[in-house]
C-alpha cells in the first residue's frame, strides 16, 4: 500500500522552517485548518472527509486536491520528493504529511485514513498553530 513509511522525511525544526516560509509567501487559511484539524484530531488520524469539513471544502474530493497541494509545497521547501508513486507514476505527495498503515480505513466508514508524521505534529504544536 502507498504511504505506509512512517520513517522521518525531516526533523521537526525543517517542517518548521518549511511551514514559515509558506507562511510569508501565501498560505491559504484553508491548508492551516487542514493541518490544525488533523493535529488536533485523535491519534491525529484524519480522513479527506474530515479534512474537508474543517477546511469548508464542498466533498472529499477538493480536500484530497489540496491536501496534496499543500504537500507539495512542503515538500518543495524541504528539498523532498516521495518515493510512493500513483500507479500513474505521479508522486503520492501526502506522503510528505502523512503516513498510512495497510488495511487502516476508518471503522464507520471505511475511509483511508492519514496520519500526521511525528516530526510535522511536534513543528505544529511548537509554533503554537495546532
Amino acid at each position: 500500500m502507498v504511504g505506509t513509511s512512517s520513517n522521518p522525511i525531516a526533523t521537526s525544526e525543517q517542517f518548521k522552517a518549511a511551514l514559515l516560509a509558506l507562511r510569508d509567501k501565501t498560505l491559504p487559511s484553508s491548508h492551516l485548518a487542514m493541518l490544525r484539524a488533523q493535529c488536533r484530531a485523535p491519534n491525529v488520524t484524519i480522513t479527506t472527509k474530515q479534512l474537508a469539513a474543517a477546511a469548508e471544502y464542498e466533498n472529499y474530493n477538493a480536500a484530497n486536491l489540496q491536501y496534496g497541494t499543500l504537500a507539495m509545497h512542503i515538500a518543495e521547501q524541504l528539498g523532498f520528493t516521495p518515493e510512493e508513486r500513483h500507479p500513474n507514476g505521479a508522486p503520492c505527495w501526502w506522503t510528505t504529511l502523512s503516513f498510512s498503515r495497510d488495511g487502516q480505513l476508518e471503522d464507520s466508514t471505511g475511509y483511508f485514513q492519514f496520519i500526521m508524521r511525528p516530526e510535522l505534529v511536534a513543528a505544529l504544536r511548537e509554533m503554537r498553530w495546532a
